[in-house]
This record gives C-alpha cells, sequence and structure tokens, in this order.
C-alpha cells in the first residue's frame, strides 16, 4: 500500500536524483533535529527523492505537491 502525502517542494530539507544520497542527507539533518522526517519521491516521473520535515506538513498555506512516501525516520 503506498502512502501519498502533500508538501511544497521549497520547504524540502534535501533533494536528490539518488536514493542513497538522500537517505544519507536525512541521516545527518536527523542527527542535528529531533523531528520525524519523511523521504519521499515525485510521484508523476519518479526521479526525484525530497527530504522534509514531518512538521511541515502542518501548514496549509503554502501550494503543495503529491509524493509517494518512500520511508519514514524516527
Amino acid at each position: 500500500m503506498s502512502e501519498n502525502v502533500f508538501f511544497n517542494p521549497g520547504q524540502a530539507v534535501a533533494s536528490s536524483f539518488d536514493y542513497h544520497e538522500a537517505y544519507v542527507a536525512a541521516k545527518i539533518y536527523r542527527q542535528k533535529s529531533n523531528h520525524e522526517l519523511l523521504l519521499v519521491q515525485e510521484k508523476n516521473n519518479g526521479k526525484s527523492y525530497f527530504v522534509f520535515d514531518a512538521t511541515a506538513a502542518k501548514d496549509d498555506s503554502q501550494p503543495t505537491k503529491n509524493f509517494q512516501l518512500v520511508e519514514r525516520l524516527k
């Protein structure tokens, strides 16, 4: 079962075309902050990976884009 999430791409903590690079960036950011992070992939083309702070999902004032959840880093 895939889970879709909506974020403003401008709020990304990191982004990459390579899953491993995005995952490493998420792990480094996770050590600096104590927030849950979401590693997501673009829904339309599936080429780019983004890392978002889970608290950014609560901001409804910005236009959002549809992403597919790949992994949660708690």
